[in-house]
């Protein structure tokens, strides 16, 4: 029993330290943009049980670009956008934390946060953009079904929709070894929230999309899908369900990129950069 309980402890600190070593903590942030010269305008949105915490760059009035991120992860894994002074110039960049990662929440902080009520809840972040002009959405893996979502919703209000290695396949979820230890309560105490919250998200997933199946054929407006051959958390099946569900007409793009992993936005910022501005 105590070699059980040794080994669950030691077990628990290794998964502490190998998750904690992909995040970017707040001290570590602050030190990268105390080395430029512009800083995130951060801005909090609170309800009687929701909270949004959205890092935004540029103007107020000019077209917004609302970034979805996928799971795990926070508004900082599109620095590569919100950093280039270019899109400064043009447009109103707005990068939330998605309800139940980071600090922002619906009713209870970490708590896995159904699609349906993301999109809600991370439309009212365009409430922060003061133009006219309809928004761009850019949105990746996890973050990719919400943003969709929100277009199927209400299609004449955006401009232009960009998923990047998109997780919208119900029927081609991938589920990894180390997946499971997010389940187990004891280890819970140990990793890190927004693994804990990626991890419900994963469980979840299955059911989620099949509940939103019916939105693709909604998505009318402009379309970027990006998918890389290389991307070994997001199958291809679901670049092929893209094609599928929403259509190859004219207003739709498929771009699959042979050479790249799964963060494109990273790897790619230049060809994204592309799609966004034209």
């Amino acid at each position: 029993m105590f070699k059980n309980y040794i080994g669950l402890v030691l077990l628990s600190l290794f998964l502490s330290s190998c998750f904690k070593k992909y995040i970017v903590t707040e001290k570590e942030i602050k030190q990268h943009y105390d080395t430029l010269t512009f800083k995130p305008n951060y801005k909090i949105q609170k309800g009687l049980d929701y909270k949004l915490y959205t890092a935004t760059f540029g103007v107020d009035t000019l077209q917004p670009i609302l970034f979805i991120h996928g799971a795990p992860g926070r508004w900082e894994g599109f620095r590569k956008q919100l950093d280039d002074v270019s899109y400064h110039s043009k447009y109103h960049l707005l990068a939330p934390d998605r309800p139940g990662y980071g600090f922002s929440y619906f009713k209870k902080k970490y708590k896995k946060v159904s699609i349906e009520k993301q999109a809600e809840l991370l439309e009212k972040t365009l409430e922060l953009n003061k133009s006219s002009q309809k928004p761009i959405i850019v949105s990746r893996s996890y973050g990719a079904p919400i943003g969709a979502y929100m277009v199927a919703q209400n299609p004449g209000k955006y401009e232009k929709l960009i998923m990047m290695a998109p997780a919208i396949d119900p029927e081609a979820e991938k589920f990894f070894k180390f997946s499971k230890y997010g389940k187990w309560p004891v280890l819970r105490w140990f990793i890190p929230n927004r693994f804990v919250t990626a991890t419900d998200e994963k469980y979840d997933h299955i059911k989620e999309l099949r509940r939103i199946e019916p939105i693709w054929e909604k998505i009318s407006i402009p379309t970027v899908v990006m998918y890389g051959g290389k991307d070994w958390v997001v199958g291809p099946e679901n670049f092929e369900y893209a094609k599928r569900r929403i259509g190859m007409d004219s207003t739709k793009k498929y771009i699959f990129i042979p050479e790249a992993g799964h963060r494109i936005s990273r790897s790619h910022a230049e060809l994204l950069k592309q799609e966004i501005v034209n």
